[in-house]
């Protein structure tokens, strides 16, 4: 006898992730394709700020006696 077929489901690729989401750092579930853009934007913050500390003068901090 032949089996019987059953719809298949697809079920979506998730994985766990450390994200700072408004400020607040949080463990989110990311499908795949959303892990690697919210990579690719925090990859991008990160060096926006490399940038800014480089062009920022040395900070100068008072000595107090």
């Amino acid at each position: 006898m032949r089996a019987t077929k059953k719809r298949a489901v697809w079920m979506t690729n998730l994985h766990s992730a450390k994200v700072t989401y408004q400020g607040v750092r949080k463990t989110l579930r990311l499908c795949t394709k959303c892990l690697r853009r919210v990579k690719a934007q925090m990859q991008k913050k990160v060096s926006e700020k490399r940038i800014i500390i480089e062009k920022s003068p040395e900070v100068v901090v008072p000595i107090v006696f």
